[in-house]
């Protein structure tokens, strides 16, 4: 857990919604009229490699 995952825990901020599964030639979820990989797709995998990143990482190690 990192500092800013508490600070934002601790301030009840809201969770990201939900990153819906579209295939790459469906239309967007954010209804932009494009293509979803023309338009999101980049975006949704970072976040997604972040998620998986971060639930990866173990638990800490000590007090910090």
């Amino acid at each position: 857990m990192n500092l800013k995952h508490v600070l934002k825990t601790l301030l009840g901020a809201a969770e990201a919604p939900p990153i819906p599964d579209l295939g790459r030639n469906d239309m967007c979820w954010c209804d932009s009229g494009k293509k979803y990989k023309q338009c999101h797709l980049e975006a949704d995998s970072r976040r997604r490699a972040s998620q998986r990143a971060e639930a990866l990482r173990s638990p800490s190690r000590g007090m910090f």
